[in-house]
């Protein structure tokens, strides 16, 4: 399998520099180009840690199949519409029904461009699909494309994962400049302070923003 990336996205910030300041209850300009570092720090964390990107994008992919092809796994998703499909170069013409594609898991059942007597191949047949897929991130035009062969859904980031992206902002502010080992400190007659740390093992996110991740599975995670 092969996947290109035909039209990139236009944003990749999860989060707007508005709703950070409103979240950390700053009021003025003065951080706005530390807290714009932040906010595209804290979104590529979340993009490394789906191990996918989140912005609504344009893709190719293109399969090598043989044998019975029950469906067909994008490598990203939501799918927000699909703009072509063929099979050895010959073209299907659809359109297609949200019966033949599950938006969320991104998979396409081979039923909605492959005659049933199709759907086993005994030589290898190449498979190319274009489709957009992810979320529209703020700031992002909705995209018009022309006769797609799915009807255009568009998808907003999900509350929990924007929610999960301020948490982990918050917590790479609270973090600069102290050493990442440093759990707690103390002044005599003064009091103490114990500080939460970023765990690597998952990225430097929140516990919150990888529950949020988590749930954004689609069927090529675990579906062959």
């Amino acid at each position: 399998m092969t996947v290109a990336v035909i039209t990139p996205a236009e944003k990749t910030d999860l989060v707007t520099l508005e709703s950070v300041k409103t979240y950390l209850q700053i009021s003025d300009d003065s951080q706005d180009a530390r807290l714009g570092q932040l906010i595209t720090a804290a979104s590529g964390c979340f993009t490394d840690y789906l191990g996918r990107p989140l912005a609504l994008q344009t893709y190719r992919e293109r399969w090598t199949l043989r044998g019975r092809i029950p469906g067909v796994n994008l490598s990203n998703g939501p799918v927000a519409t699909i703009l072509s499909a063929s099979v050895d170069g010959a073209a299907w013409s659809g359109p297609l029904d949200e019966c033949d594609v599950d938006r969320k898991n991104a998979r396409i059942m081979a039923s909605a461009f492959l005659p049933p007597r199709q759907m086993v191949f005994h030589r290898p047949v190449v498979v190319d699909i274009t489709y957009i897929a992810g979320f529209l991130l703020p700031g992002m035009d909705i995209p018009t494309p022309e006769n797609p062969l799915l009807a255009l859904q568009v998808q907003t980031l999900p509350a929990s994962v924007a929610s999960g992206c301020l948490s982990t902002i918050q917590m790479l502010s609270c973090a600069a400049g102290r050493d990442p080992l440093l759990k707690s400190e103390s002044t005599q007659g003064v009091g103490s302070a114990s500080y939460g740390t970023l765990d690597p093992t998952i990225g430097g996110l929140t516990p919150d923003a990888v529950g949020a991740l988590d749930r954004l599975g689609i069927a090529a995670d675990w579906m062959a």
